[in-house]
C-alpha cells in the first residue's frame, strides 16, 4: 500500500510539474491555445488568445466559441468542420473570425480532439495564429503586380493601335477589379487646361450608368477616342484642383457638391482619385467610384505608386502620338509638295505643247475659210484642246502654281449666285440647302477659283448620293484658337470666314480619307479624273486657308473651308469675268520683241504677230534677247516674254531692259510662276500678263490694249 502510495505521488508530482510545463508554454508561445469541452465551451485560453481577440481569459471562459463567428463564413462551412472533428480526426484550415471590437481577421487553426480514458471525446484544443496581416501583404504583393501587368497591357495595346483610349480603358478595368469599384474615370489635362476623357468605364449595376451625361460621353468615346470638358467643382476634378489623393468612404465626407452633369452626391457613395503627375506638373487623374467596401489605406498606398507608372504611360503615349502626327503630317505635306511640283512640272509643258496646238488651229480656221468641213475637223481638236487646257488648270491648282486674281468678296453672295447652277447639277433627287451667315465677313480670293471649289464639293457631294439626300451649303465667321490648332496640324489661329458642304451620302473610310487630295486618286472608276479635290487643296492653300474632313461611312461627309478673315472693305467684284474674242486691229507696224525658250511657243507667238502685221524680233533665252534689245533699244515698243527661263527670269530680264529704256511696255506669259512680279514696278498701261496656254484672239486682243493704253488686260496677277 505504502508503494501504490509513493506510486501515486510520483505520477502526481510528474502530470504536475508537465502541466504546469505546457501552461508556461501557452503564456509565452505567440501561437493562439483554445480548448473547449465537447459542446464548444470555452474552459481555457492563452495570453496569445487575448491579445488577438480582445477577450481576456475571464471574459472568454464559460463562452461558447461562436463569440468569435464573423458572419462571413457559411453554415456548410462550420458543419464540415464539427463533422470531421467530431470522428475524432483533427481538422485544419482558415476562418474569417471577428475580434471582440468587430475588426475582422483571419486565423489559421489547427483542432484537434481530447479524449478519455473511456474513448469518448471530452474537449477540443485550438492551435491557431493571426495571418491577417500575412494575407493582406499577399494581396497586397499581387495587386501590385496586377496593376503593373495592366500597364503593360496597357502599353502593349497603345503600340498595337495607338488608341490612348483603349490604353486607358485596360487600366480601368484592373483598377475596378482590385477595388471591386463599379464605376472608373480616367483623363489628362490640355494644354489650354481642359480635362479630355479618355476612357470611363461602369458596371450596369452602378447608379451612375443610368444617367444620360455619362452614357453620351462613352458614345463620344467609342467614336473619337476622347472628350473634352473643363474643369469644375465636382468630386471627378477634385484631386486635380486639390493636387493630392481625395478620397471618400461616405457621403458626410463629400464636400465637393457640385457634380459633373446631372451626377449627385447620394450617386456616389465612396471615391478615390488620385492625380496623374510629371514631376510638379498636373498632367491628368485616375479614380474609381462605388466600392462595395470603400477605399482602405492599402488602396491608397497601391494606387498612389500606381498613379506614377500610370502618369509616364499617359504621357509617353501622348508624346508618340504628338510624333507621329508631326511626323505623318510632314510625310503627307512633302508628298503633296512633291506631286505638286511634279504636276507643275508637267503642266508646265504641256502648257507650252496646248498654247502650240490651240494657237495653230486657230490660223488653221482662219486659212481655212469658208471650208466648213476643214473648220469643223480643227474645231474638234480646238475642243479636246480646251479640255486638255481645263485638266492642266487643275494641276496647276492643286501644285499652287496658278494664277489668281485675289480681291476682296462677299461669299454669300457668290454662293447665293451659283444656286440655280447648282440645283442643275446636282438634279432633282437631291436637295441643296443653305444657311448663309448674315454677319459673314470678307475674304480676299480669286472668285473664279472659290466658285470651282464650291462646284467640286457640291459635284463631289452630289456623286456620294446615287440614291438622293441633302447638300448643305453652311457659311460662318470662324475663330481659330489654340486649341484647334493642336488638334489640327496645318491650321493657323486667326479670324476666318467658314464654308461647309456637307452630304447625307455614303461617307469615306480612314483609307480613302487618308488620300482624298491627292490627284488622280478616284473612287469613281468609270467616270472621275481624281482632280476634283486636289484642285480644292491647292485653291484653298494657296489662299492661305485650311480644310478640315469629316466623314463616318453610312452617314456622309463634310467639307469645312477656313479662308483668311479680312477686315478692310472696299468695294466687292463680282465673280466671273468676260473676254474678248474678236482679233484685235491689225497693222500697225509697231516693233514687239518676243522673248521664249520653247521653240514651238517662240514660233507659234511669232506668226501670229505677223500675221496681224506686227515686226517682230525672237530671242530663244534671256542674254540673246538682251543683245537684240541693245541694238533695237529705240525702236522696241512691247517686250513679250516668258517669266521662266533658265538663264534668268522674265522679271529680271524685264528690269534691266527698262532701266536702259523706262516706260517700256513688258506682256508676261507663263503656266504658272514661282517668283512674284511687283505691279507696283510697271504704271498699268505698261504692264499685261497672259497665261499659257493661250489662244490668237487673246494674244492679239493683250498686245493692241497694251498698245493702245485702253486698259489694262490680264487674267490675274501673280501671287
Amino acid at each position: 500500500m505504502n508503494s501504490e502510495l509513493a506510486i501515486s505521488d510520483v505520477v502526481g508530482k510528474f502530470a504536475e510539474t508537465e502541466l504546469r510545463k505546457f501552461q508556461r508554454a501557452a503564456e509565452i508561445g505567440f501561437g493562439q491555445l483554445l480548448i473547449t469541452d465537447s459542446d464548444g465551451i470555452i474552459e481555457y485560453v492563452n495570453p496569445a488568445f487575448s491579445r488577438v481577440t480582445g477577450y481576456s481569459y475571464g471574459e472568454a471562459v464559460g463562452k461558447n466559441v461562436a463569440i468569435l463567428k464573423s458572419g462571413r463564413m457559411p453554415a456548410a462551412f462550420y458543419e464540415r468542420m464539427w463533422g470531421i472533428i467530431g470522428t475524432g480526426a483533427d481538422w485544419s484550415g482558415e476562418f474569417f473570425n471577428r475580434t471582440k471590437d468587430g475588426t475582422l481577421y483571419i486565423d489559421k487553426a489547427v483542432i484537434s480532439a481530447i479524449k478519455g480514458r473511456d474513448g469518448e471525446i471530452s474537449h477540443f484544443i485550438k492551435v491557431s495564429e493571426d495571418i491577417t496581416l500575412q494575407r493582406q501583404m499577399e494581396e497586397h504583393q499581387h495587386r501590385r503586380l496586377l496593376l503593373t501587368e495592366s500597364i503593360i497591357a496597357a502599353n502593349r495595346k497603345f503600340m498595337e493601335n495607338g488608341s490612348l483610349s483603349e490604353m486607358a480603358g485596360i487600366i480601368l478595368e484592373t483598377c475596378m477589379s482590385v477595388t471591386s469599384s463599379s464605376f472608373a474615370l480616367l483623363y489628362d489635362i490640355l494644354p489650354n487646361g481642359n480635362a479630355d476623357i479618355l476612357a470611363i468605364s461602369m458596371t450596369s449595376l452602378d447608379p451612375i450608368s443610368e444617367v444620360t451625361g455619362f452614357r453620351d460621353i462613352q458614345n463620344e468615346l467609342i467614336q473619337h477616342g476622347h472628350y473634352e470638358i473643363p474643369l469644375n467643382s465636382s468630386l471627378f476634378m477634385a484631386p486635380v484642383i486639390e493636387k493630392r489623393t481625395v478620397v471618400v468612404n461616405g457621403t458626410d465626407d463629400n464636400v465637393w457638391r457640385e457634380c459633373l452633369d446631372r451626377i449627385s452626391t447620394p450617386l456616389l457613395h465612396s471615391f478615390a482619385g488620385f492625380p496623374l503627375k510629371i514631376g510638379s506638373g498636373m498632367i491628368g487623374m485616375i479614380g474609381m467610384a462605388n466600392s462595395e467596401r470603400g477605399y482602405s489605406g492599402y488602396d491608397i498606398e497601391d494606387f498612389e505608386i500606381f498613379a506614377n507608372s500610370c502618369a509616364l504611360a499617359i504621357s509617353a503615349a501622348r508624346a508618340e502620338m504628338v510624333r507621329k502626327s508631326t511626323k505623318d503630317k510632314l510625310m503627307y505635306s512633302q508628298k503633296m509638295e512633291a506631286i505638286g511640283q511634279l504636276a507643275g512640272g508637267i503642266a508646265h509643258d504641256f502648257n507650252n505643247l496646248l498654247t502650240v496646238i490651240n494657237g495653230y488651229c486657230t490660223l488653221a480656221i482662219q486659212k481655212a475659210g469658208s471650208n466648213d468641213l476643214i473648220k469643223r475637223d480643227i474645231e474638234q481638236v480646238v475642243s479636246a484642246g480646251e479640255r486638255a487646257t481645263s485638266l492642266i488648270r487643275q494641276l496647276l491648282a492643286f501644285g499652287r502654281r496658278q494664277v489668281l486674281d485675289p480681291q476682296p468678296l462677299k461669299i454669300n453672295t457668290l454662293i447665293s449666285g451659283l444656286h440655280k447652277i447648282l440645283c442643275r447639277l446636282i438634279g432633282e433627287n437631291i436637295s441643296l440647302i443653305t444657311h448663309l451667315a448674315t454677319d459673314i465677313g470678307l475674304i480676299k480670293s480669286d472668285p473664279s477659283q472659290i466658285e470651282q471649289v464650291i462646284m467640286n464639293l457640291v459635284i463631289n457631294a452630289r456623286d456620294a448620293m446615287t440614291r438622293g439626300g441633302t447638300i448643305t451649303i453652311e457659311t460662318a465667321n470662324c475663330l481659330i484658337d489654340s486649341k484647334f490648332v493642336s488638334r489640327n496640324q496645318g491650321a493657323s489661329e486667326g479670324e476666318y470666314v467658314m464654308i461647309s458642304v456637307r452630304d447625307t451620302g455614303i461617307g469615306m473610310s480612314e483609307e480613302v480619307l487618308a488620300r482624298i487630295f491627292e490627284p488622280f486618286f478616284t473612287t469613281k472608276e468609270e467616270y472621275g479624273t481624281g482632280l476634283g479635290l486636289a484642285t480644292v487643296y491647292g485653291i484653298i492653300n494657296q489662299s492661305n486657308g485650311y480644310i478640315k474632313v469629316l466623314s463616318e461611312v453610312g452617314i456622309g461627309s463634310e467639307f469645312r473651308l477656313y479662308i483668311p478673315r479680312i477686315s478692310q472693305t472696299p468695294e466687292v467684284s463680282k465673280a466671273g469675268s468676260s473676254h474678248e474674242t474678236s482679233i484685235g486691229c491689225q497693222g500697225a507696224e509697231n516693233l514687239i520683241l518676243v522673248v521664249e525658250d520653247e521653240p514651238s511657243v517662240l514660233n507659234l507667238a511669232s506668226v501670229t504677230l505677223s500675221s496681224l502685221g506686227y515686226r517682230v524680233l525672237t530671242a530663244s533665252g534671256p542674254l540673246e534677247a538682251l543683245r537684240i534689245f541693245d541694238q533695237y533699244v529705240d525702236d522696241i515698243d512691247i517686250l513679250l516674254t516668258d517669266v521662266m527661263m533658265p538663264e534668268m527670269s522674265g522679271t529680271e530680264m524685264a528690269m534691266m531692259m527698262r532701266e536702259k529704256r523706262a516706260g517700256l511696255k513688258v506682256l508676261f506669259m507663263s503656266g504658272y510662276t514661282e517668283e512674284n512680279i511687283n505691279e507696283a514696278n510697271y504704271p498699268a498701261e505698261e504692264f499685261g500678263f497672259l497665261m499659257k496656254p493661250f489662244s490668237a484672239v487673246e494674244l492679239s486682243n493683250l498686245v493692241h490694249n497694251c498698245l493702245t493704253g485702253a486698259k489694262k488686260f490680264q487674267q490675274g496677277p501673280y501671287l
